[in-house]
């Protein structure tokens, strides 16, 4: 699936600071999370909550709220959506953000809607632990095995491996040394850090009152995973790909309000950025680079060629197969990432893809940057990639 488009434009984005496991969000539900950024991102586009027409929102791990799945909707209503207007939750893994955005933009193309709150929300922190095989009884004396849903590298059941054994078979295939996945791992940090020196993430970020230990606090910039990270802490043994050069289990929310160029001109309302087309692939599951695909056909469609491009975000769930898609597209890797990714500020899954359209859209207009890509891939073996532009 793949789409050029003209006629869809980001009017407002914004997001939560990213937050570590355990961390600062850990008693803030999801759909509270979204809320705030979404309110924000509303404000910021000066426009009435009333005209929102849907919600779509990006949330894998249902289970960690106690709503039986109702999270996305929720999102809709905290964040001021009538509740006459209606919601729905995606799920495209490492590409659910995007994915929000992309079916947003669909519910606007087919006329569905002309204004459409979207992004994604997850706080890993509250993800239960889980007991198998107890449901219809078991043996006496059995012990009860508590498992960590986010912690286990669970096996694929189509290629028999583990995403983190994936990511090792990548750093080999294409000759990668623990060095070179750590070097990419600190280089994220330091770039996260450069930027956050600089108040680059001032635009995007909402800051959140929150709730800890029965004590208020407020949260008013990312909370790194590993924040004291160096390069001569990370072991030299094997495997190449492990838990030090993957992204970590996070919390955070991002939220993207899209517009048709219809309400954008009845209502004299600001593009911050257009969306101009998107591409979703599937991808052979044991390579775990959907996003080169993905990519590849969207720049097809759209015409253009890799050094057209001005900025690259691209998901960095591991340093090895961030580092094989920069080499498979031949990508200046000056412009990949430029301000740190998941390897530094975590892994919210369902949020992740939002946050990195977030954060283009401000780039563009900060740095007067014309076109930018943000994409991922996603187990089981899929790739999206989405293009936006400044006006």
């Amino acid at each position: 699936m793949l789409l050029k488009s003209k006629g869809i434009f980001v009017i407002g984005a914004k997001r939560t600071p990213f937050c570590k496991y355990g961390g600062s969000l850990r008693e803030l539900p999801a759909s509270h999370a979204f809320a705030a950024a979404a309110k924000d991102a509303i404000q910021s586009a000066k426009v009435d909550p009333n005209l929102i027409d849907c919600t779509i929102i990006g949330n894998i791990n249902f289970l960690s709220q106690c709503d039986g799945g109702k999270t996305p909707r929720y999102c809709g209503i905290y964040s001021g959506v009538p509740i006459e207007k209606p919601a729905l939750g995606v799920n495209r893994t490492c590409a659910t953000g995007i994915q929000a955005v992309i079916s947003g933009g669909m519910e606007i193309l087919t006329n569905s809607a002309n204004l459409c709150l979207t992004g994604g929300t997850d706080i890993m922190s509250s993800l239960p632990m889980l007991v198998r095989n107890v449901r219809f009884g078991t043996s006496f004396g059995t012990p009860y095995l508590m498992e960590d849903h986010i912690k286990t590298g669970f096996l694929d059941t189509y290629t028999g491996i583990t995403l983190q054994k994936n990511a090792e078979n990548i750093a080999k295939l294409y000759g990668m040394s623990r060095k070179d996945v750590d070097e990419f791992t600190i280089k994220s940090h330091l770039k996260w850090k450069k930027a956050q020196d600089s108040n680059t993430f001032e635009d995007e970020i909402t800051k959140l009152k929150t709730e800890k230990n029965k004590k208020e606090r407020y949260v008013m910039k990312d909370e790194l995973t590993n924040p004291e990270i160096k390069l001569e802490d990370l072991t030299a043994s094997p495997p190449i790909s492990n838990f030090n050069n993957s992204a970590a289990p996070a919390d955070g929310a991002a939220a993207i309000l899209l517009a048709s160029e219809e309400i954008v001109k009845m209502h004299n309302l600001n593009p911050l950025a257009r969306v101009t087309g998107w591409s979703c692939v599937g991808s052979d599951p044991y390579e775990g680079l959907g996003a080169v695909a993905a990519i590849k056909k969207l720049t097809k469609t759209v015409d253009l060629r890799m050094h057209d491009i001005d900025l690259f975000e691209i998901n960095e769930t591991f340093a090895s197969q961030s580092l094989a898609v920069i080499k498979e597209l031949d990508l200046d890797e000056t412009k990949v990432n430029v301000n740190g990714g998941s390897l530094a500020m975590g892994h919210p899954v369902s949020a992740t893809g939002a946050r990195m359209i977030t954060h283009i859209v401000h780039q563009l207009r900060l740095h007067n940057f014309k076109t930018a890509v943000a994409a991922s891939s996603c187990g089981g073996g899929q790739g999206v990639a989405v293009m936006l532009e400044t006006i």
